[in-house]
């Protein structure tokens, strides 16, 4: 007797893609654009994923500036409407250290999983967390240095009176 085994199944994953950009320029909105098209590709390669929205936050990466896209992200993963997340890198994802780790948490609670495409990680795969904290410390760190150095210029432009600050007329 021939015993058939029914095909496996597999469970349709419902996908979201998180993009943000720091600024409406236009080169920043282009990345947007290329961000979303690489990603939404990426989705249409396996055949059992659906994507199911796009989560996008024009903002910047600083702790004041507000995300809710991110925040509504985080809530459909709680309420289980997306269970995998797409974005193209670690430094994309979270504003800092503690942030992007909070969200991982939240992430990994729902049973859902998250893909740095950029970094080829996976929160499904074993060590990742580890991997995913390095490399948000370093983007972190980056950042703080870039944003001193631009501090740094203004100041030194302004000490020897070449700031383009000056020129600029005020209305009143």
């Amino acid at each position: 007797m021939n015993l058939i085994l029914p095909k496996k199944q597999f469970q349709t994953q419902r996908v979201g893609i998180y993009a943000r950009v720091s600024t409406t320029d236009k080169a920043q909105l282009n990345s947007l654009v290329a961000q979303i098209s690489a990603l939404t590709r990426l989705t249409s390669h396996y055949s059992n994923w659906k994507l199911v929205d796009i989560y996008i936050d024009i903002a910047s990466g600083k702790t004041k500036s507000s995300r809710k896209e991110f925040l509504r992200m985080l809530e459909d993963i709680k309420k289980e409407e997306v269970n995998i997340i797409v974005t193209k890198s670690v430094s994309r994802f979270g504003r800092d250290t503690v942030d992007a780790l909070e969200a991982l948490k939240v992430i990994k609670q729902a049973s859902a999983r998250i893909i740095f495409e950029q970094e080829n990680l996976d929160s499904q795969e074993d060590d990742t967390d580890m991997i995913i904290f390095i490399m948000e410390s370093l983007a972190q760190s980056e950042n703080e240095q870039r944003s001193e150095n631009i501090k740094w210029g203004l100041k030194q432009r302004a000490a020897q009176g070449i700031s383009k600050l000056y020129n600029r007329k005020c209305y009143c």
